[in-house]
């Protein structure tokens, strides 16, 4: 499938290049080009749906799944972005998602609210939700 390219460049101070991959921010620029709000509450700040992996360099989990989120992002270039928060170095994110296990992969469409998925899962599982949040 060849998904239409449409990079999306971010306004922040530290701006994220416009590579389909999944980009490195932290928690104010996630605030900023995300969502704002708890998983009750969420307004979406992205003009696209989003996926973000909360993940730690010492988790193994979160290692293996990153070429499969790599793959995703391209997969799904221009129609879904994808972001990773390194979660010792942004604690007060994951408090307020309380967040207690990683991977802890949050996706979030542009209508309703966040869903995560915790833990490791075969990519089918993430393919699967990232569908249904773009309608296909």
């Amino acid at each position: 499938m060849t998904v239409g390219a449409r990079a999306q460049v971010l306004d922040v101070e530290d701006a994220v290049d416009t590579v389909y991959t999944v980009h490195p921010i932290d928690q104010r620029q996630f605030w900023q080009i995300v969502g704002n709000g708890d998983l009750e509450n969420w307004t979406p700040r992205n003009e696209r749906p989003v996926v973000v992996d909360f993940c730690a360099k010492w988790c193994r989990p979160c290692r293996l799944l990153e070429p499969i989120l790599s793959d995703l992002a391209q997969y799904y270039r221009g129609e879904v972005d994808f972001y990773r928060i390194d979660v010792d170095q942004n604690p007060d994110i994951v408090s307020s998602f309380g967040i207690r296990s990683i991977p802890y992969v949050l996706m979030c469409p542009l209508e309703g609210n966040p869903q995560a998925v915790i833990g490791y899962k075969p990519e089918q599982e993430y393919t699967r939700i990232i569908n249904q949040m773009i309608g296909h």
